[in-house]
């Protein structure tokens, strides 16, 4: 990606952002300083120390070797981050044309906080997925007793059914006696009529 103009509030912002990051040597004239690569290497380890091997990359004034740490940032480094930058642009800060570098160190900081609020993020979703099981694990359990609770007033209702049941078989068996307590008095009664007809 083709690196921005820079108006002088973003250049001011970006010297301040860079003092804030502890560099190997000082910062005399941030085009020189920066041209070999080494310290925008120091700056991603200080951010991002898992995604760089400082090692890879040394002091350099040939253009060649200054050309190797670039390329290696670009595609070691960047590529990790989700951009890269042009070789036009990598040309301007090894010849240390005015604000090459400044421009380089804004797409790096917008990229970085970019890649730091990506990694928060992934790390919040990591820490809500545990709780999200557990969170279904007590909706399963708050679950369990509704489930019981349906069970018991079941198995009460069934229950009070099958009183209900049992009282009235009672009934029909006390019915049936008092039927035949008073079909055998209808045939004592019918027996005695007959026997004073006869008489």
């Amino acid at each position: 990606m083709d690196a921005p103009p820079l108006s002088e509030d973003e250049l001011n912002e970006i010297y301040n952002w860079v003092d804030t990051v502890p560099l190997s040597r000082p910062k005399k004239h941030i085009g020189r300083d920066f041209a070999d690569g080494v310290l925008i290497a120091e700056i991603i380890q200080h951010y991002l120390p898992q995604i760089i091997d400082i090692h890879n990359y040394s002091m350099a004034h040939s253009v060649q070797q200054k050309q190797y740490n670039w390329n290696t940032l670009n595609t070691k480094v960047f590529r990790k981050m989700g951009f890269q930058i042009t070789q036009k642009d990598i040309d301007a800060v090894i010849q240390v044309i005015p604000e090459a570098i400044e421009r380089i160190l804004k797409v790096i900081q917008v990229k970085l906080d970019m890649f730091l609020d990506h990694q928060e993020q992934n790390q919040v979703q990591k820490q809500e997925k545990p709780n999200e099981v557990q969170k279904n694990q007590n909706q399963v359990n708050n679950q369990k007793p509704v489930h019981n609770n349906k069970q018991n007033d079941k198995d009460l209702i069934i229950q009070d059914q099958k009183e209900t049941i049992e009282i009235l078989e009672l009934k029909i068996q006390k019915l049936e006696q008092l039927v035949k307590l008073k079909d055998s008095k209808i045939q004592q009664l019918t027996q005695k009529i007959q026997q004073a007809g006869i008489k």
